[in-house]
Order: C-alpha cells, then structure tokens, then sequence
C-alpha cells in the first residue's frame, strides 16, 4: 500500500481519523452525518484504502437494515407511502439515514486507520516527541491485538476442525462451536499476554527516562497543517453547534 497515508508523518492519519469521527458526532443529522460519511470515503479513496470503504460497508449494511425495520418500518409519527406498498415512519427514516450514515463513518475511519498504522513508524515519532513509553506501546498493543486475534482464531479454527469440529452449517451448529472456539482462544491470549509482558520487562519496557528515536519519520509542514487544520475545525464545529 502506498497511499498518501502511508507515506505521511504516523500522527497525521490518527489525526484526520479522530477529527472525522468527532465531526460525525457533532455535526446535526442527518446531512451533517451523510456530508461526513461521504466525506470519508472520499478521503480514504484517495488515499487508496478502498478495501477500508468496502469493509466499512459490508459492516454497516446490517446496522442499516436492522434501524431500517425497527426504526423507518415499525416507527411511530407521521408516515409516508412506501414504494412497495404500506407506509414508513418520516422521523424513523430519517433516524435511519443518521444513525447508519454516523456508523458508517465511524467504522469506515477506523479501519482506514487500522490499515495505514505502522507500528515502527509510531514508535518512533511518539519517541522522537518524547512521549512516555508506556503510552506509545500501548497504543501500538492495541492495534496490533485485533490482527493477532484474528490470526490465533483462524489456526485454532482449523485446528478444531481437523479434530472433527463442525464450524459451519445452520445457526445451531455455529452456536455449539463456539464453547469449543471462545475458551481456547481465552487461554492463548491470556497465556501470550504474559510471555509478551516478561518479553518487555527484560528489554526495559518500564526503565525511566526518554528514549533515543533511531529513524524518526519526517514531519513536513503538510502534516503539521493537516494536523492543526483538522483540529481547528472540529473545534469550530463544536463552538457552532454550542452556540448557533
């Protein structure tokens, strides 16, 4: 992936990340939240992440569906004719566009994010700007859990179904698999979790005092002005929505 992401200073993608959530959140639904989802995609397009927008929707579209029937389908208030026949709530669909529209930038900024966090680059700009370690790590533990996760959960998937574990078929034999799935999995983290914290303590994880960056990522003024460009405007979106 060699997107303007990738290539830019590790704390401009986070930046720009948090400031599209906070403006989804603050900005009124629901064409602040349409404008922002719509917004979203666009910048991750253009930084080629669109399997980011493409994952970000296959995950919304149930969240859609489900405000759909329980909100626009079963709401209450004035209604309006459906194009297949019976009537839809006005204020249930108009929940629906906002909700899901809000969700939908949420998720699709996060996993743009997922995809573009280099965890050496972080290190190394959060060391360089004299962070405390500890911080800097747990963050970058954080991010790096959900693809170990996911890794662990496939081989011991196969690994059970080499030992004759149904895991797919209808809903019930999906639902008996997963006792035989969750548990194991528990125990690996768990056990992983303190090889990985007697790992960091002999390398000095919580030794005092800074740390020396070894290769720093370049911090142009493009990032600076993203960085300071995307806060100044939730914070204006904030004061408007205060004081409008």
């Amino acid at each position: 992936m060699n997107g303007a992401a990738t290539k830019s200073h590790p704390f401009t993608p986070g930046a720009v990340a948090l400031g599209l959530i906070a403006l989804t959140l603050i900005l009124p639904a629901p064409r602040g939240t349409l404008a922002m989802y719509a917004l979203t995609i666009v910048i991750a397009l253009a930084c080629g992440l669109g399997r980011s927008v493409w994952l970000g929707l296959l995950a919304v579209a149930p969240l859609w569906l489900l405000l759909f029937i329980s909100q626009g389908m079963l709401g209450e208030g004035p209604r309006v004719a459906a194009p297949w026949g019976g009537t839809l709530s006005v204020a249930g669909l108009q929940w629906t566009v906002a909700q899901g529209a809000r969700l939908g930038a949420i998720i699709t900024a996060s996993l743009a994010l997922a995809a573009t966090f280099n965890a050496h680059r972080f290190l190394q700009a959060a060391m360089a700007r004299r962070w405390p370690f500890g911080v800097a790590f747990l963050i970058v533990a954080t991010f790096d859990a959900a693809a170990r996760f996911a890794e662990q959960a496939r081989r011991l998937r196969e690994a059970q179904r080499s030992r004759g574990l149904r895991v797919r078929g209808s809903i019930a034999i999906r639902a008996r698999a997963i006792p035989a799935l969750v548990f194991p999995l528990l125990l690996a983290s768990i056990t992983e979790a303190d090889d990985h914290a007697l790992a960091l303590e002999t390398r000095g994880l919580t030794l005092p005092g800074p740390r020396t960056a070894i290769d720093p990522p370049r911090d142009t003024l493009l990032d600076r002005t993203v960085r300071w460009g995307t806060l100044a405007l939730v914070l204006f979106a904030a004061g408007w929505r205060v004081w409008r």
